[in-house]
């Protein structure tokens, strides 16, 4: 049904869809909805009922036989501005275990949404707990691998490539109004699992970005995954106030060093969690991480997709290396 310009689909039409088509028609509704200025749905419903959430969420790690410990809850529990709450990415249950542990109503920044648009996962998060969608443009990543690298892109390259571009200033802008509202988003800004031996990789400033633009506050998160274990230990409120756009690296820093911290007293306080620096051939270990870790991985994330998601640090030592190995070449 074709509508103030824009041609709305229905359930049936929307069913008949592959993922791609859906993916595609939801991008293209953001960027319509964006365009004519749609007012923000109201956030009272989903806070009113986040006991339904917390319920169905309980239900879900029973189902799944995952364990949730909260180690540590710093928070001052005084705060009425929106939290931006920013968790390290670890696995595939860290979102469901973050939503369980921070206890209150969040939307939460769900990056290449795809099959969820048709499945349990979407219908929860779209009309129970809240989310705020973003294709990150993984599947053209040739794509904006060319532009930053100067190449003339073909006119069809570069219309994806200004759609996906703006389909990300879309969340961000989202984000940020949502901040301004009061209320709270839940965001992963290492962009992908971390399959790395660091205790987080290098974050996106978006997360601080939206804190700073929309006034809020942020509250770092850190996670250890034990296999079917989910830790999770929340730090303080980050005080950002007066802070503008010129402060955001600083603050991502900041940010960075305080989930490293979070991780840590996890990892260093407990005797019982599998580390990975434990006794024998480190290659195998990391090796056997990773793949445990893949195991639980759903709807085609797979390790091409990580490495195309991740924050792309070009100071990191392999990054480093591996642009003096094309040099040589």
């Amino acid at each position: 049904m074709k509508k103030n310009g824009f041609d709305y689909k229905n359930l049936l039409e929307l069913k008949k869809m592959s993922i791609q088509e859906l993916s595609d028609y939801y991008r293209k509704l953001r960027s319509y909805e964006n365009d004519i200025n749609k007012s923000l749905e109201t956030s009272k419903i989903k806070k009113k009922i986040y006991s339904l959430t917390k319920l169905i969420l309980k239900i879900d790690r029973i189902l799944s036989n995952r364990k949730l410990v909260i180690f540590d809850d710093k928070r001052s529990n005084n705060v009425s501005i929106g939290k931006v709450y920013a968790s390290s990415h670890v696995g595939r249950y860290d979102i469901e275990s973050a939503m369980e542990a921070i206890n209150e109503q969040a939307y939460f920044v769900m990056g290449d949404p795809e099959e969820t648009y048709r499945n349990f996962e979407g219908f929860f998060l779209d009309n129970i707990y809240g989310r705020i969608c973003v294709d990150t443009g993984y599947n053209i990543n040739e794509i904006f691998r060319k532009h930053q690298e100067g190449q003339i892109l073909t006119p069809e390259e570069l219309e994806l490539y200004k759609e996906y571009k703006k389909d990300r200033h879309i969340c961000e802008a989202t984000c940020t109004k949502r901040i301004a509202n009061g209320d709270n988003i839940l965001i992963y800004p290492e962009g992908a699992w971390n399959v790395t031996p660091r205790l987080t990789q290098t974050l996106f400033p978006g997360a601080a970005r939206i804190a700073v633009n929309g006034g809020g506050t942020i509250i770092p998160i850190g996670i250890v995954r034990d296999k079917k274990v989910y830790t999770v230990n929340i730090g303080h409120e980050m005080d950002i106030s007066g802070a503008t756009e010129a402060d955001v690296k600083d603050i991502t820093n900041e940010l960075k060093e305080r989930m490293n911290s979070l991780v840590s007293e996890i990892i260093f306080s407990n005797n019982n969690l599998t580390h990975r620096d434990s006794l024998g051939n480190s290659n195998q270990i990391e090796l056997d991480y990773i793949n445990d870790i893949m195991s639980e991985s759903t709807n085609g994330y797979t390790l091409d997709v990580i490495e195309k998601t991740r924050y792309y640090d070009p100071d990191y030592p392999e990054n480093v290396l591996g642009k003096q190995y094309v040099k040589r070449l």
